[in-house]
C-alpha cells in the first residue's frame, strides 16, 4: 500500500500522512459497502489495505463535520458515502482530488489484485453507495 500512498501524495500534492488517511478512508468505505468475503479476498491481495481500513474506520464519523453527522443519521451506503466525503474534505481534498483519489485506488486494486475479485468488490461498492459512479 505504501507505493499507492506515495503515488497519491505525488499526484494530489499531499504529504504522505494526508495521502495515507485519504486512502484509508476509501479502504474503509470499501470494507463497509461490499460483501465481507469479497473484501477479505481483495484485502488479502492488497497487503496493508485491511490495516488502513481499520485505522481510519472512525474518520468518517469523527472528522466528517456536517456531512459526517448527516451520514451517520442516514446510515447504509449513503451514510457511509457522505461520512467519507466529509472526512476526505477535512483531509483537505476538493471534489476533483476526491474523484482522482477514487480512480487511483480502484485502478490500483485492479492492477495488484485478481481483476475479477477487484471488479466484484468495486461493483458491490458502486451499487451500495449512491452516486459513487459519478466520482469514478
Amino acid at each position: 500500500m505504501q507505493d499507492l500512498i506515495i503515488s497519491i501524495a505525488t499526484r494530489l500534492g499531499l504529504d504522505e500522512e494526508m495521502a495515507e488517511k485519504a486512502v484509508g478512508i476509501i479502504m474503509s468505505l470499501v470494507q463497509q459497502n461490499a460483501d465481507d468475503g469479497a473484501v477479505s479476498q481483495l484485502f488479502e491481495q492488497l497487503p496493508g489495505a485491511s490495516d488502513l481500513a481499520e485505522k481510519y474506520a472512525d474518520a468518517t464519523e469523527e472528522g466528517g463535520g456536517l456531512m459526517g453527522a448527516i451520514g451517520g443519521m442516514l446510515g447504509g451506503g449513503m451514510g457511509s458515502a457522505l461520512g467519507a466525503l466529509g472526512a476526505l474534505k477535512n483531509v483537505g481534498l476538493d471534489m476533483d482530488q476526491i474523484k482522482e483519489l477514487g480512480t487511483e485506488v480502484f485502478n490500483y486494486a485492479r492492477e495488484k489484485a485478481d481483476t475479477e475479485v477487484a471488479d466484484t468488490v468495486i461493483k458491490q461498492v458502486a451499487e451500495n453507495v449512491p452516486g459513487l459512479d459519478q466520482l469514478l
